[in-house]
Order: C-alpha cells, then sequence, then structure tokens
C-alpha cells in the first residue's frame, strides 16, 4: 500500500493556501497543465456475484451484491470503499480494501427493514464515513464513523438538531463532514461539520428559502465538498420554463461565496443552458468541473462537461465532438492535478471511462475491452448489447488512479456472467524523455540521475521528498537541505541557493513548495449508481429518477415535490440540443486579490489543527 506522508499534505496546503484560502479574497490563478497517465492498468478489488454463478466472487461472498447507486472513493494510498444494499445477512454493509487484497466490511446492526445506509466517504487516515437512514430507532440515524483498521468502534454523529437525511455525504483529508441537509422534508442546506474537542462545529455554508427567508435559493442540489471545507453547488434561483435560473457557486465556512457560472436565463452570453442534477467536482484549487446542457438559440441541447480553470469556463467534452456521440449524467471527478474523469458513450456507441487534462481526452477503460480478473482474461462486457456495463459514477485518486465499477464476461461468451467488478484502474506516467520530474512508474529520480557518487535507483527521488505525485522516499537528500526528518546531505540545495538550471524557490525546498520548475502533487477528492439487480440502467438512475434513498445519480429535480426520500428525480433535461456553446460568455465572476500571508498562516495554522483532530475526535 503506498503511504500518505504528512510532509507531502503540508506541502500540498501550502500550494493551496498560495493560491486560495478563502474565496472573498484571493484571486484564483489557474494551475498548471497536468500530464495525462500514458495508461491505465485495472487492479481487481472486489467482484460481486448472484448466488449460484459457478464464477462465484472475489474478495466478498456470493450474495453480496451493490446498491442502486454508486459511489466508490478512492484515495491516494489506492483504498477503495463502496455500500452492499443486500448481504447474505440481509442488512446493508460497507466494504472497504486495496491492493486487492482488503475485503473488510461491516455489516449494519438491525436497525429495522426500513433502515439503509449511504454511499460512503472515505479520506487518506482511513476514515469511513456513511449516513444511516430509516431505522425504527430515531436515535440509530445519523452520520456513522468507524476506522478501516478498527471498525468495531462505531460513532453516530446526528448533527445538526432535527435532521432527518444526510445526503452526498463526503469526508475530506481535514476529517470535515460536507453534506445536504434534510429537516423532515420542510428544506435542505449545505453543511460541514468540523472536528472540535470531543464534538463539532457545525457551519452552514447555503440554505434553501424554506430555511431562511432571505436565501436566494429556491432548490439545492447535490454538492461537493474539498479538503479545505469549501462546496460547490447548484442552486435554482427561480422556477424554469422555457428559460433555467440557475447557477453554480463555490461557498466557505466565511459566509462567502464565489460564483462560477449561470444559466442563460440569468446571463443571456451564458452558454448553459441548465446545469445537470448531479454533483460537480471541486479540487482544492477551486477549480470545478460539472456536467450542463449548452444551447445557442432554439437549437438542441448539447450535454457537455465544463471546466472552470480558475481563468475561463472551458469545455471539456461534448456530445458529437472528439470521438463521444453522448456524455452520460453521472457525476465527474477531478484530482488537484487538474485530471477529469467522466463517463460518456463513444461514437462507435461503446461506453468508456476517460480522463482529461482540461484540453485533451484519453480512455481508462472501455466496453469489450479485455482486462485481467480472479478469473483470469475476462472481458468489460454485459449479456444484452444494449444493457449498460459500467456501473454509478468514477472517481480519481490525487495521483490520478481511478475508481470503476463494470459488468464482467469471458473474453469469447458474453452471456456468460461473472458478475460485477470493482477495480482500481492504476495510472502510469510515462517517464519524461530528459528523464527528468515523473510521477508514475519508471521514474529516474527528481534530478535526473542520482546521488553524487550514487548509482539511480529508479525510485521517485533521492532528496528526501518526492517527484510531484509520488510519495516520500524516506532518504535523506541530496540537496543539501533535508526534507523534515531527514539529515541535511551537505550539497547544495533548492532552498539554500539555486537549483540547477533554475533560480532561488525561496521557500524550504522539499517541504515547503517545489523546486523551480516542479509542480505539487495534490491532494484527494472523491464521488455513484446501480441497480438492484447489479447492473446500471443507463439511465442517471434506476427508474429514470433516483432510486429511494440514494443521492442525485444523474436527473433533473422534482417538479414542484420531492421524490422518496427527499431526493431529486424526473426528467434528465428538459428541451432539446444545439450548435457548439460559445465558451468565451459564460456569466462567471471573479474577486479582487488581497494578501498571501494572512491566508499562508491561516491554512498552517488549519493544518496543524487538523492533524490533532482528524484522528482524536473518532
Amino acid at each position: 500500500m503506498r503511504d500518505v506522508t504528512w510532509i507531502r499534505r503540508a506541502r500540498t496546503l501550502l500550494r493551496q493556501s498560495a493560491v486560495m484560502l478563502g474565496m472573498g479574497g484571493l484571486a484564483l490563478t489557474p494551475g498548471a497543465r497536468a500530464d495525462l497517465p500514458e495508461h491505465y492498468t485495472l487492479q481487481l478489488q472486489a467482484r460481486t456475484n448472484l448466488l449460484g454463478n459457478e464464477s462465484g466472487a472475489y474478495n466478498l461472498k456470493p450474495g453480496n451484491l451493490l446498491a442502486g447507486s454508486l459511489q466508490v472513493p478512492v484515495v491516494a494510498d489506492g483504498r477503495v470503499a463502496f455500500r452492499l444494499s443486500i448481504t447474505p445477512e440481509g442488512p446493508n454493509a460497507i466494504w472497504w480494501g486495496s491492493d486487492a487484497a482488503g475485503h473488510h466490511r461491516y455489516v449494519l446492526p438491525d436497525l429495522g427493514e426500513d433502515a439503509r445506509a449511504s454511499d460512503p466517504g472515505l479520506n487518506s487516515d482511513g476514515v469511513v464515513a456513511f449516513a444511516v437512514t430509516g431505522a425504527t430507532a430515531v436515535a440509530s440515524n445519523g452520520i456513522y464513523l468507524l476506522r478501516s483498521e478498527a471498525p468495531e468502534d462505531v460513532r453516530i454523529v446526528r448533527e445538526p438538531l432535527g435532521a432527518s437525511d444526510w445526503s452526498s455525504l463526503a469526508l475530506n483529508d481535514a476529517g470535515q463532514l460536507g453534506f445536504r441537509v434534510t429537516f423532515n422534508s420542510v428544506g435542505r442546506g449545505y453543511i460541514v461539520l468540523t472536528p472540535q474537542g470531543a464534538g463539532w462545529t457545525t457551519t452552514y455554508l447555503a440554505k434553501e428559502k424554506t430555511l431562511d427567508e432571505t436565501s436566494p435559493y429556491e432548490f439545492l442540489y447535490s454538492p461537493a465538498l474539498n479538503d479545505l471545507g469549501q462546496m460547490a453547488g447548484v442552486g435554482d434561483l427561480a422556477p424554469g420554463g422555457s428559460e433555467y435560473y440557475q447557477e453554480l457557486r463555490v461557498f466557505s465556512a466565511d459566509g462567502t461565496s464565489r460564483l462560477i457560472a449561470q444559466s442563460r436565463g440569468r446571463d443571456a452570453a451564458s452558454p448553459i443552458y441548465r446545469f445537470a442534477s448531479v454533483q460537480p467536482a471541486l479540487d482544492n484549487l477551486g477549480r470545478v468541473a460539472f456536467i450542463a446542457t449548452a444551447r445557442v438559440g432554439a437549437g438542441p441541447n448539447l450535454t457537455t462537461v465544463f471546466l472552470w480553470d480558475g481563468a475561463e469556463l472551458r469545455v471539456v467534452a461534448q456530445n458529437g465532438q472528439e470521438g463521444i456521440r453522448e456524455v452520460e449524467f453521472f457525476p465527474p471527478d477531478m484530482n488537484d492535478e487538474g485530471l477529469i474523469v467522466f463517463r460518456a458513450i463513444d461514437s462507435d456507441g461503446r461506453r468508456a471511462v476517460w480522463v482529461s487534462d482540461g484540453r485533451t481526452l484519453r480512455r481508462v477503460v472501455s466496453e469489450h475491452d479485455i482486462v485481467d480478473s480472479d478469473q483470469g482474461p475476462a472481458r468489460i462486457d454485459q449479456e444484452t448489447p444494449s444493457g449498460p456495463v459500467f456501473a454509478g459514477s468514477v472517481s480519481i485518486s490525487p495521483r490520478g488512479d481511478v475508481s470503476v465499477v463494470a459488468g464482467l464476461a469471458p473474453p469469447d461468451n458474453d452471456q456468460e456472467e461473472w458478475g460485477t467488478a470493482i477495480f482500481v484502474a492504476q495510472a502510469y506516467f510515462a517517464p519524461p524523455a530528459d528523464g527528468g520530474v515523473d510521477g508514475g512508474p519508471g521514474d529516474a529520480g527528481c534530478d535526473g540521475g542520482a546521488c553524487p557518487g550514487e548509482e539511480d535507483s529508479g525510485t521517485p527521488s533521492c532528496d528526501g521528498g518526492a517527484c510531484p505525485g509520488e510519495e516520500d522516499s524516506g532518504t535523506p537528500g541530496c540537496d543539501g537541505g533535508a526534507c523534515p526528518g531527514d539529515e541535511d546531505s551537505g550539497t547544495p540545495s533548492c532552498d539554500g541557493g539555486e537549483c540547477p538550471g533554475g533560480g532561488d524557490s525561496g521557500t524550504p525546498g522539499c517541504d515547503g513548495g517545489t523546486c523551480p520548475g516542479d509542480e505539487d502533487s495534490g491532494t484527494p477528492s472523491c464521488d455513484g449508481g446501480e441497480c438492484p439487480d447489479g447492473e446500471d440502467s443507463g439511465t442517471p438512475s434506476c427508474d429514470g429518477g433516483e432510486c429511494p434513498g440514494e443521492e442525485d445519480s444523474g436527473t433533473s429535480r422534482c417538479d414542484g415535490g420531492r421524490c422518496p426520500d427527499g431526493q431529486d428525480s424526473g426528467p434528465v433535461d428538459a428541451g432539446g440540443a444545439g450548435p457548439n456553446p460559445d465558451t468565451g460568455g459564460c456569466g462567471c465572476q471573479s474577486t479582487s486579490s488581497t494578501a498571501f500571508l494572512p491566508w499562508l498562516l491561516l491554512g498552517l495554522a488549519w493544518f496543524a489543527a487538523r492533524r490533532r483532530t482528524s484522528l482524536s475526535s473518532l
């Protein structure tokens, strides 16, 4: 298992603070363009199957089946977690593991026949979080927290008082919980819970009008949480009709927010006709990826993956462009390196998972691909050609690994079911031609060679830090300073003089930022749908709306009412598609710059506090 060191997280935090801590303060600066992985190798984590199928299951007993919607977060060390809606014991369960060897389950106690668990959140400290609703005893409802290493020790959080549902639940690397809360059908709000001593501090980031008459929002859709405690979400400002009156904002705990984009009902220059009712993706640099329908004039709609990169709104993928026939209505995800993953059908009608750096598209895996499995070579396939082969949304880790859920069959017989597989698609980054910095296998070290008098080891680096996207090697540096906890090698360093070919970085080399020309590696992010028979229905959810009790899986909200358990349902989109949008006008805003130092100090204080509280509170 790849370890995530505190040194790397500190360096990442400094970079985040330097870019945009506090939405009302610094103007967002676009991050450097990420390198696309050269290719992906799929590693099987688990495989579910029905009782009686000869192929059995893997890392699970047959009879454990996936939920109606599916979210499989993947963190930096490759761990994943997912929900089982049916188990041999009867109740829901949460599974987590990594490196094809994990097979841990927490089975929900008998809380009543209507009790169910939500899709889980997972962070790099090994904490798992999920919400329970529908329990016979009201006191058994709430957010369940457990350590993956000690699942018998469960803590139940019932904040805020009066909550009846905790949807779109996410757990970040600061130990914060973010979700859309519902109060007995009265209204919804975006909430962040921050560990404080033995309890939690509750912060409302946004509310619907039914909870706060001063709010502009008629309805709030599923939000996304980043590691800075900020949330991105779409809100309806007025009922829709021939036009929609919606906006996408990033909300901060200090009460400020940043307008990212709005529909053309709010801004005639915007290319967005309507936002999809799936949650957006938000990284720690303030960039946002989301799905919306683009429309010009009275033309038809074009489903589009958009990226707000800090300077402009750009098209990542769109129906009818660059080999994509149709973008599917499942949440996208992105990491701090600027890599975006999503689902779409190609021009040949094959479903696929795609990755993009915001400019170039590359496949992670496609329908009919042959992959390794516990049964030997297997094909990503379904017994019904028109049936969707992938389930739910996809997630990406800080280093670019992607969680994928897909149906399996023998390579030569798609009529034989091998169940549903949960994979981690491991990213491979080709070494640069000059032997310089690389974040993937085969790297020759940050220095392109070796420490003086030594052969190049081929590991991430010999300088006590790590190449961008890789872990710290834990050895002393050959750079004259040392990463925290390492001895000084006594030779020149990036922090005391000048790195070869570059100027003084002005920061402490390995631990404060990066040597000139290098980028920081970034931190995690995450997000779900599969029908009760174990396979995805191909629509945003099993029933054309949402499966009861599930998160927003790609549909639009109910028309003036609530769907089962307070979630959205209804048609995915209203109206038809149109010519390519003009991405130059989006109704976007940016804020003015302020001093950097206060935010940097705040970020450092936040990081120090997080290390003390994120686990001690459990």
